[in-house]
């Protein structure tokens, strides 16, 4: 089935429940020519999954792959004509076929930057072709116990998997690499909160400014705290092309326990970011990523939406998952709830002209965590 219906069904199932992976096929697959592993370990974003095309091979998903079957009814099975069968235990037969997002040849650990980092380090592809790193691999709210719970961003530097920060040059370099094997048409910078009142802003400017001297052509992603005026049209000035102002749980008292940092900057402040990054970035090219499945009222969070939406920001409606091997075991978001969410939204959207298919660059041109764009193009 590849009508957008029966897509954006597929999609929001896989989103929310993931496929069981049985490492005892892993070498299997590998003997087929096709090297799968459970994805990354931390970092900021959905992690722990990997990238496929559902069979219209255009639609793009980040599946969780769980090692224990008890994560998900649905099972990565046989490789055939380069897709994997997906198996439902519970109707006892095939749910889709999914088409592997290979990971770039420049992982291999003998591609390094011109300081010697191995490029894997600096900057990943997530989906097809856009490459994304976390400049700056802490977070304040992390050091005083403050963190978001469903934010595994200090785990893969723990792991050794990246670097502390990283320099316009290092991504450059990377960028340069990617696009030689077409993976790169463009880039998601984000970042954990630091200290002081900029949010990170400076360093971004830094980094933004030596990227765009190599690579004008490619456009760039920043994701960030509310911030000022002049920060937001700095930014701009330096390359940033979309932004992403990061609500992640609107209801206040969810908020108050689950993103206990963040909770203390005023709703306010993000709406006065959000309409001043509209006014400097343009129409469409605002965001903010907003997860859901913490038990939160539907009907409350359909009506944050809206308030959102109709600021002319784009929601980046994604179902929270756990960081892989953590302790804060994430609830599992019904998948027909999400999928009335993501119905809703898309009917906002087109009521208040809001279009996430002409975003520039980032989480939103990429959708392989969210089925909002699919959303979108069934209404």
């Amino acid at each position: 089935m590849t009508d957008i219906h029966s897509i954006l069904k597929q999609k929001t199932e896989l989103l929310c429940k993931g496929v069981f992976l049985d490492e005892k096929l892993i070498e299997q697959y590998k003997s087929q020519g096709i090297e799968i592993d459970f994805g990354r370990k931390g970092g900021a974003g959905p992690s722990g999954g990997r990238y496929f095309l559902l069979e219209d091979n255009q639609t793009l998903v980040n599946v969780a792959l769980w090692r224990n079957p008890k994560r998900s009814n649905l099972l990565l099975g046989d490789f055939k004509d380069e897709h994997f069968e997906v198996y439902d235990k519970r109707i006892k037969g095939n749910f889709c076929r999914l088409k592997l997002i290979t990971n770039p040849k420049y992982y291999s650990n003998d591609h390094k930057t011109s300081d010697g980092i191995e490029m894997k380090k600096i900057a990943l592809v997530h989906g097809i072709d856009c490459v994304a790193t976390t400049i700056y691999q802490k977070c304040a709210y992390w050091a005083c116990g403050e963190g978001c719970k469903f934010c595994g961003i200090q785990v893969s530097l723990a792991t050794g998997a990246t670097i502390e920060e990283k320099t316009g040059q290092q991504i450059s370099e990377v960028m340069t690499a990617a696009k030689q094997e077409n993976r790169c048409r463009h880039v998601t910078l984000t970042s954990g909160s630091p200290e002081g009142e900029d949010k990170g802003a400076e360093r971004y400017i830094e980094v933004l400014r030596g990227i765009k001297k190599v690579h004008p052509d490619i456009p760039l992603h920043i994701q960030l705290e509310p911030v000022n005026y002049e920060l937001l049209s700095r930014l701009k000035d330096a390359g940033a092309d979309t932004i992403g102002i990061h609500m992640e749980v609107m209801d206040p008292v969810l908020r108050a326990t689950i993103t206990p940092g963040k909770y203390k900057i005023p709703h306010e402040k993000y709406e006065e970011s959000w309409k001043n990054s509209i006014e400097i970035f343009g129409k469409n090219q605002v965001e903010s990523y907003l997860l859901t499945g913490f038990g939160e009222s539907r009907v409350d969070f359909v009506n944050d939406l809206e308030k959102v939406i109709s600021l002319g920001v784009i929601p980046f409606i994604t179902p929270v998952r756990c960081v892989p091997g953590s302790k804060k075991v994430m609830p599992t978001m019904n998948y027909n709830a999400l999928l009335e969410i993501y119905q809703k939204a898309a009917k906002l959207l087109i009521d208040y002209g809001v279009n996430p298919l002409e975003n520039k660059a980032g989480c939103v041109r990429c959708g392989g965590c969210s089925a909002v764009n699919e959303a979108y193009k069934a209404v």
